[in-house]
């Protein structure tokens, strides 16, 4: 059965990024994959995903809805138990939201290679078995996650978040990891925006659950890169992004159009915009300045695209802007560059870029979200 295994990623729910990890031969590890990400088709999936049997729940354990013998097992596969203090009652509307846009698509993990499918083999034992007990793991927890959040929304007298169907964009062991590695800094960076977004909202007593997963998806993610021959850790300060962000690249690359049921789903598609989809033309992204290629479709005339820029966010820093140059317009698509100075300000790490308007600089994360016309196209350097 393709596209089971996942790397999942998001928060107390979080959930996303299913991935097939199609497994090629063992010397195949830590090869080049494509070091950018924001090429969906439309506004709900991507290209990549076109002509899949998109993939549903339940899962064979019944997940998400479980019984009790079905949870104790999720506990003892992910090494430790859902928070078992009290619950609490109240929920800013805000912050349903927040706990809400973290629970999106979570799917099973190992079949493709415990099933031996071609090009999933793994041909020691021993790295098979490594390998199979970490994804184990990491599915388990984040099938706790997403009860957790679920839990919570359900204590407050809120509609729990039911799954849509998904779509996975990869085909290949090494692109497959490499895309939960940069889904799951994605959702690090998405995680600072949560907890900022629950101090505000006067629910600040979630925030150190969050600091929790926070730090269960940092560990996911030093797995993911050593897979790909990277360090753990890519940089002292994780980037900063903001939900809709994550919001957008969910729908842009995984979910299924008009699949996601309730009034729960109902609510994150009112509350979140979905950005056009920004294709990061670049491949293979160096530590270096340099003029970058982008397209997006559009109808809008040379003039309009003659005023946007695009704006990059990176680590803990200002994000920079640019103006773009080069512009061609052609059967719907505008195609233009902007400069990258990734070398100059040691861009390393995820940068997510956006194509902004109706400014010259930001000084937040947040403004460049309220600016946004495509995005996010996401860079990984390192």
């Amino acid at each position: 059965m393709l596209n089971t295994l996942s790397s999942a990623a998001l928060l107390g729910a979080v959930a996303v990024s299913a991935n097939p990890l199609a497994y090629g031969p063992l010397n195949g590890w830590g090869g080049s994959p494509s070091n950018t990400w924001g090429s969906g088709a439309s506004s709900t999936v991507s290209s990549y995903g076109a002509g899949q049997t998109p993939f549903t729940f339940p899962l064979s354990n019944g997940f998400p809805n479980v019984s009790d013998t079905t949870l104790r097992g999720i506990e003892v596969t992910a090494q430790g138990t859902l928070p078992n203090g009290p619950p609490v009652a109240h929920l800013n509307t805000t912050s349903i939201t927040i706990f809400g846009k973290f629970q999106r698509g979570l799917v099973h993990l190992i079949n493709n290679i415990t099933s031996n499918y071609d090009g999933y083999g793994i041909g020691s034992s021993v790295l098979k078995d490594y390998v199979v007990k970490a994804l184990d793991a990491v599915l388990a927890q984040e099938e706790l996650h997403h009860l957790g959040a679920n839990g919570i929304l359900a204590n407050a007298g809120q509609d729990k978040i039911l799954p849509c169907e998904y779509v996975f964009p990869t085909a290949s062991f090494d692109d497959a990891i490499a895309l939960a590695r940069t889904f799951t800094d994605l959702v690090l960076g998405t995680l600072q925006d949560a907890q900022a977004g629950l101090n505000g909202d006067g629910d600040g007593e979630f925030i150190p659950l969050l600091g929790a997963v926070q730090g269960q998806e940092g560990e996911q993610n030093g797995f993911y890169r050593e897979l790909i021959n990277l360090i753990p850790s890519s940089a002292p300060f994780l980037t900063r992004s903001a939900a809709p962000f994550a919001f957008s690249a969910l729908n842009q690359n995984f979910v299924v159009n008009g699949t996601c049921p309730g009034p729960a789903n109902a609510l994150l598609f009112k509350s979140l915009p979905i950005f056009g989809v920004l294709n990061v033309e670049t491949k293979n992204i160096a530590l270096a300045d340099q003029t970058l290629t982008f397209s997006v479709k559009t109808s809008s005339s040379f003039g309009d695209v003659a005023s946007w820029s695009v704006t990059y966010i990176n680590q803990q820093n200002v994000p920079v802007t640019k103006p773009v140059t080069n512009i061609k317009l052609a059967g719907g698509v505008a195609t233009f560059d902007a400069f990258f100075p990734a070398e100059t300000l040691l861009m390393n790490a995820l940068t997510i870029s956006a194509v902004t308007h109706g400014a010259s600089s930001f000084a937040s994360v947040s403004d460049v979200a309220a600016a946004t016309l495509f995005g996010p196209g996401l860079i990984e350097i390192n």
